[in-house]
């Protein structure tokens, strides 16, 4: 049974985006909960949403088998560390992970991927072309469609993600988008669930990496594998909503 609890604090590690295109804001992580993040447009807001959207995070690990460590989610934030800029790394993200680590960010992994197949298995073939009325959107990001998300999803995995931490495809990037989906979401998922389970062999489970377009970790690529899933899922849905009042 889930329940709130005012006697300690949910211990936050704050995230100031500054792109002005679409995306600047303050991301709120709970890093011992692998994935959690929530975003608002000021640090008042994103703290203030904390408390449920954990709550709805540990109901998703609850409906999909995944353990975790406390159902109990404190009404106070508090926060640990602020930083600001585009994927720079915490501290948290410097300590190298552990191959239980990984095998947590599997195991989540696996239970994002099922909500996702969920929400669109049974979809009828019209949606997944229809392009939604966003209020906001990146001018630099390709993915408006069901379809467009999905290839991305595939992608950002394995080439994007898993490279920035010395992991190199070994299939193509998914380009077109006629493609059938299930297949490039299953070939895709393959690759990077086997670098994973390589990358637990390995010598060196930090990976530190400095480029000019940002800072990277094994710590922080395992977190933000769970968090984008779950991220393009909760989009998808919004877009099925959207369509759906549209189409009545």
């Amino acid at each position: 049974m889930l329940s709130n609890s005012r006697q300690t604090q949910i211990k936050v590690w704050l995230h100031q985006a500054t792109d002005e295109d679409g995306e600047a804001g303050y991301h709120a992580w709970v890093l011992p909960y692998l994935g959690f993040a929530t975003w608002a447009e000021t640090e008042c807001s994103v703290l203030e949403q904390v408390p449920h959207k954990l709550l709805e995070y540990l109901q998703f690990c609850q409906r999909r088998g995944v353990p975790f460590r406390d159902v109990s989610v404190p009404s106070k934030v508090g926060v640990v560390e602020r930083v600001a800029g585009n994927e720079t790394l915490f501290g948290w993200d410097y300590r190298p992970a552990t191959p239980s680590f990984i095998d947590e960010t599997i195991a989540l992994l696996d239970a994002t991927r099922s909500e996702l197949l969920e929400v669109v298995t049974e979809l009828p073939d019209g949606i997944f072309d229809w392009d939604p009325p966003y209020r906001h959107f990146p001018s630099w990001a390709r993915w408006r469609t069901i379809r467009q998300i999905l290839a991305h999803i595939a992608n950002t995995e394995t080439h994007y993600y898993l490279p920035n931490i010395g992991i190199q495809p070994t299939i193509s990037p998914t380009l077109d988008e006629d493609a059938p989906w299930q297949k490039d979401l299953i070939q895709h998922r393959e690759e990077t669930l086997e670098a994973l389970r390589n990358l637990k062999k390995a010598r060196d489970l930090s990976r530190i990496r400095f480029d000019d377009n940002g800072a990277w970790s094994v710590r922080k690529v395992l977190r933000r594998l769970v968090w984008h899933e779950r991220l393009h899922t909760k989009s998808i849905s919004r877009i099925i909503k959207t369509y759906q009042a549209q189409h009545a």
